[in-house]
C-alpha cells in the first residue's frame, strides 16, 4: 500500500483498507472500537535489536492491530526490502493479553535468530545445509508473474529457489518431507470471526484467557528445559513428553464436552494429532490423571526410572503452566500433588510386579490338578497389607509373600494375579502388572 495516506490522521504507515478507505492500523483500531466495544489497543513497544548466530545485528519493530480473527502481533526486521528479513507474529483471541503475545513473539525471534540454517559453501560461492533441517519463509518476488516461483527467506536472508537447490546439492538420493505451516502463530483457544468493515456488528463473547494450542505449549516448555538440563535429563523430558503428547491424542477426547468433541471428531479425519492442534492448557491438564494413572502404567513398557519421571515432568510442565499464566494456582497445585504421588507411587508399584512375578516364577502349584474352587485368575483388588501377607477382595488371604513385597504393596491397588489354594494357603502362580 505505499503511497496510501491514512484519512484520519495523515500517516503514510497504512496497511489496511478499511470499507475502501485507506487506514493506519491505530486509526482502524479506532474505528473498530467504536463499532464493536472492544478497548482500543496500547501502542507497539518500541523497537529492539537482537544479534544472530552469525553475530549480525539485527532491527526489528513491533507491529499491534485487531485483525478480524483476533489481536495480532507482529516483530518484523526494519532496513530491508518489505517483506524480507526476520519476521515473527503471535494471534490471540479478541480479549488476549498483548503483553503476553509480545513476550511470545521476543521469545520466538531471539529462537529463531540463535539457529543457523545454512554456512558458506568451502567449495563454491553460495550456500550449503548446517545441519539436515532448513527452515524458512516464501516471500513473493517480481519476477512471480511472469511464472517464476516465489523467493525464499532462510536466516533473514532472501534466496532465489535455485541457491536454494544448490545448498540442497550434496543430499542427492536423500529422501525430504516438506512441511508448510501458518505465517503466524495461532495462540487462540478458539476463533472469534467478524468481518472487519464499518457495519460490524456485536462480536460473539465469552472467548477465554489467551493460551496456546497444546502442541505449542509442549515444544515451548521442552525448548525452555532444554536451556537449563544436562542433555541426558532433558532426553527423559522428552521421552515423558512424547508420552504425553500420545496419550493426549489417543485418550484425551474422553473429556471434551459435546461442541469440542464435535470439532475434534471433525478434524481428527485429517489429522490424528488433532487435540494437540486444537486445544490449550485446560484440556491437556484434565488428561494429567488418564495419563499419570492409566496411560503409563497399562500402555507404557516402562522400568522405575521412567515411570519416577513421568510424575517429575508433570510437575514441572504444571509450575511452568502456572508461571505463564495459563493455569491457575488451585489447579497446578492439583497436578503437582498428582505428578509427586506418580512419582512416588509408579516405581513401588513397578518394583511390586518385579517381586510377584519372580514369585510365581518359582511356584511349583501344577494347576491342572486344582479344584475350581480353589483357582482364581482374575484382576484383584488388595484389601490388606501385613508383613509378608496380602488379602484381596472377595476374602482371598492370606496370600504369602516375601516382607520386601508387602513393604511396597498399598491397600487399592489391583494386580493381575493367578492365585490357587493349596492346602488351606492361597499362593501366587502368574503374576502380570499392579496398578496404583
Amino acid at each position: 500500500m505505499a503511497g496510501d495516506i491514512c484519512e484520519d490522521c495523515g500517516s503514510t504507515d497504512v496497511r489496511t483498507i478499511y470499507g475502501g478507505t485507506p487506514l493506519c492500523d491505530r486509526c482502524v483500531d479506532k474505528r473498530v472500537a467504536e463499532q464493536t466495544g472492544y478497548p482500543q489497543l496500547p501502542e507497539p513497544p518500541g523497537p529492539m535489536s537482537v544479534v544472530d548466530a552469525a553475530g549480525r545485528s539485527r532491527h526489528l519493530r513491533f507491529r499491534v492491530w485487531r485483525a478480524p480473527t483476533g489481536i495480532e502481533v507482529e516483530l518484523e526486521e526494519t532496513g530491508v526490502p518489505p517483506g524480507e528479513g526476520y519476521h515473527c507474529a503471535a494471534l490471540g483471541a479478541h480479549d488476549a493479553n498483548v503483553d503476553q503475545l509480545v513476550a511470545h513473539v521476543r521469545e520466538k525471534v531471539a529462537e529463531d535468530m540463535a539457529r543457523i540454517f545454512l554456512q558458506p559453501s568451502p567449495h563454491r560461492s553460495g550456500w550449503i545445509l548446517a545441519d539436515d533441517v532448513v527452515e524458512g519463509r516464501l516471500v513473493w518476488c517480481d519476477e512471480h508473474a511472469t511464472g517464476s516461483p516465489y523467493a525464499v527467506i532462510v536466516d533473514g536472508r532472501t534466496l532465489t529457489w535455485e541457491e536454494l537447490g544448490q545448498a540442497l546439492s550434496s543430499y542427492e538420493g536423500w529422501r525430504f518431507r516438506l512441511e508448510l505451516t501458518d505465517r503466524v502463530d495461532d495462540l487462540r483457544p478458539d476463533a472469534t470471526l467478524f468481518s472487519l468493515t464499518p457495519t460490524i456488528g456485536d462480536v460473539a463473547a465469552g472467548t477465554k484467557a489467551i493460551s496456546p494450542r497444546i502442541g505449542v505449549l509442549l515444544e515451548e516448555f521442552l525448548a525452555d528445559q532444554h536451556r537449563r538440563l544436562s542433555a541426558k535429563t532433558y532426553s527423559r523430558y522428552q521421552d515423558v513428553i512424547d508420552l504425553l503428547r500420545s496419550c493426549l491424542n489417543n485418550y484425551g477426547h474422553q473429556y471434551l464436552n459435546p461442541d469440542e468433541l464435535t470439532r475434534f471428531e471433525a478434524a481428527y479425519t485429517n489429522d490424528e494429532d488433532a487435540f494437540v492442534h486444537l486445544f490449550g492448557a485446560d484440556e491437556l491438564v484434565a488428561c494429567i490423571p488418564e495419563f499419570l494413572d492409566y496411560f503409563m502404567v497399562r500402555k507404557v513398557m516402562a522400568g522405575a526410572e521412567l515411570l519416577r519421571s513421568s510424575g517429575t515432568v508433570t510437575k514441572k510442565l504444571a509450575k511452568w503452566l502456572g508461571d505463564k499464566g495459563y493455569l491457575d494456582a488451585g489447579t497446578v497445585a492439583d497436578v503437582v500433588e498428582m505428578g509427586a504421588e506418580a512419582s512416588r507411587e509408579l516405581p513401588r508399584a513397578e518394583r511390586l510386579t518385579n517381586l510377584l512375578y519372580e514369585l510365581a516364577e518359582v511356584s511349583e502349584v501344577d494347576l491342572e490338578n486344582v479344584a475350581e474352587d480353589d483357582y482364581v485368575d482374575d484382576y484383584l483388588l488388595i484389601e490388606r497389607v501385613e508383613s509378608g501377607a496380602l488379602w484381596f477382595e472377595g476374602g482371598i488371604g492370606p496370600v504369602k509373600i516375601p516382607k520386601e513385597a508387602s513393604d511396597l504393596a498399598r491397600p487399592g491397588w489391583s494386580v493381575n494375579v493367578v492365585l490357587a489354594r493349596v492346602r488351606r494357603s492361597w499362593v501366587i502362580v502368574e503374576a502380570g502388572n499392579v496398578y496404583p
